[in-house]
């Protein structure tokens, strides 16, 4: 646990967003890749909520009492989440093994939700919330199709009614999909809602989570919810930061879509 609390202790004293988010990655990096076994090996489910407080709640952090549980919170789920990770890996529950991990994920994505909403986690701490929302997105995918291929073998059997097996297994085929969107909203809705001076405004993050729910809503084939996204970016334009403030990265990626997005209105002109 050592090198990812190192980790966490340097980004909270320099206040680096990207080297924070790196202490909640579920792929450990290429120059340590025992990381993440290491970090779980620390500790174990009896005593990890002490180990973690023992590593954050010290005068070096600066943080406030809220902000210290909050991520005392986030870290002990994300122990857990490692631990599901780890087991997948070594196939100690290969059946439903991408489950599982969705929603060992999906409780650090709410976690750290709450950790904006109630604790008053920096704007700066916004890349925590773009790696945590990414690999949501690709957990449930993995879910969903681990899922449809027990649904394909019979393992699990769906109920119908007088719709038709056909129709009722097409609605439970991105259940977790469709419950990612709903996280990745929240997100969403935390970013434009905020109220803070633009220099420390949480709005920095909304063309990457617009990008994200956009990548989503396109899996899903449901690219009509993407204009909700846009009515509700162009009601907020006025409190907004300038494109030109945003990162290149997130405005290209937010062209592209907005372009295939009128394109299969065949508005052309646009």
């Amino acid at each position: 646990m050592d090198t990812v609390f190192q980790t966490f202790h340097q980004a909270q004293y320099q206040g680096s967003g990207p080297d924070l988010a790196t202490t909640l990655t579920p792929i450990a990096p290429p120059h340590d890749p025992t990381l993440l076994r290491h970090f779980h090996k620390d500790s174990n489910v009896f005593s990890i909520h002490k180990d973690i407080q023992s590593y954050i709640r010290i005068p070096q952090c600066h943080l406030s009492k809220a902000e210290s549980t909050a991520w005392i919170d986030i870290y002990v789920a994300y122990w857990k989440a490692v631990g599901e990770i780890l087991r997948a890996e070594t196939g100690h529950h290969r059946d439903d093994w991408a489950i599982k991990v969705y929603e060992a994920w999906k409780e650090v994505t709410n976690l750290l939700i709450r950790g904006y909403s109630h604790a008053g986690f920096g704007a700066w701490t916004m890349p925590c919330l773009y790696t945590v929302g990414k690999y949501l997105r690709v957990f449930a995918i993995k879910a969903d199709e681990e899922q449809a291929v027990k649904v394909g073998s019979g393992e699990v059997k769906m109920e119908s009614d007088a719709l038709g097996d056909d129709i009722m297994a097409g609605f439970e085929k991105n259940e977790r999909l469709e419950d990612a969107a709903r996280v990745i909203n929240r997100i969403f809705t935390l970013c434009i809602s905020d109220r803070a001076p633009i220099e420390e405004s949480r709005k920095f993050g909304l063309y990457y989570t617009t990008n994200l729910l956009f990548k989503t809503y396109f899996k899903l084939n449901s690219i009509s919810l993407s204009k909700n996204c846009l009515r509700a970016l162009e009601a907020a334009r006025t409190d907004m930061p300038s494109m030109e403030q945003f990162p290149k990265s997130h405005i290209v990626t937010f062209k592209y879509y907005l372009g295939v997005i009128h394109f299969l209105d065949e508005e052309y002109h646009k």
